[in-house]
C-alpha cells in the first residue's frame, strides 16, 4: 500500500478512491481465507477416513454478501457441528440413562430401510430373537445363531472416546495469521 499526498487534485476524492481499494482487498483476503479454511478443513475430514458427505458439511459464507466492504468477515462452520466438536476434543459418548451402546459389527449392514441399524430394528427385519453374551474386561454381545454359527451383531459398551481426527482451531488460526499479507495482496496501487 502506497499513500501519495499532492498539493493538486481534491484531497476527498482521493481518500475515497483509497476506500474503495481498501473494501476490494479486505473482501478479497476474506474471501480467499474463508474459502481456503473450508477446503482445508474438508480435506481434513477426507483424509481422516471419514466420508466425503461429512465433509461436504464444512460451509463458509463472506459478509455482507455480494457487496465489497472494508469491514468484510468471514465464517467457515460445519452443519453437523457436535460431530466434528467430538472429532476435534475427543468427546467421551455413553449410552443414554447408564444403557450399552450397541455398535453394529461388519457381519450386519450399517443400514436397514435408510435408518440406522438398532438391536430392536435388526430383530424386528430378521425375525430373530438377539442373546447377550457378557465378557469381563471385554466389549460384551449381541448374538444370534444362523445356519449353525454364531453371528455377532453388536459390540456393547459403556462408552467410546471419539480419536482426535480433526484440527480445526489450528487451522482457523493459521489462516488468520495469513489475514494481512492475503489483504495486501490484494491492495492494487494506480502508477
Amino acid at each position: 500500500m502506497r499513500l501519495d499526498i499532492a498539493l493538486q487534485g481534491k484531497l476527498s476524492e482521493y481518500l475515497e478512491n483509497e476506500y474503495k481499494k481498501g473494501a476490494i482487498a479486505v473482501t478479497k483476503g476474506i474471501t480467499h481465507a474463508t474459502d481456503s479454511l473450508k477446503n482445508a478443513m474438508r480435506s481434513q475430514v477426507k483424509s481422516s477416513g471419514l466420508s466425503n458427505r461429512l465433509a461436504n458439511t464444512w460451509r463458509g459464507n463472506v459478509y455482507p454478501k455480494g457487496k465489497k466492504s472494508i469491514s468484510a468477515a468471514g465464517v467457515v462452520y460445519s452443519k453437523v457441528p457436535k460431530i466434528m466438536v467430538g472429532f476435534e476434543y475427543q468427546t467421551v459418548i455413553r449410552g443414554k440413562d447408564g444403557f450399552w451402546l450397541a455398535i453394529p459389527t461388519p457381519a450386519i449392514p450399517k443400514k436397514i430401510g435408510g435408518k440406522k441399524t438398532t438391536p430392536a430394528l435388526y430383530e424386528k427385519i430378521k425375525g430373530i430373537r438377539l442373546r447377550y453374551v457378557y465378557r469381563s474386561n471385554q466389549a460384551s454381545l449381541l448374538v444370534h445363531e444362523q445356519k449353525r454359527k454364531t453371528i455377532i451383531a453388536f459390540w456393547l459398551v459403556p462408552q467410546v472416546k471419539m480419536p482426535k481426527l480433526i484440527h480445526f482451531e489450528s487451522e482457523g488460526e493459521k489462516w488468520q495469521k495469513r489475514l494481512p499479507t492475503l489483504i495486501l495482496q490484494n491492495w492494487r496501487d494506480d502508477e
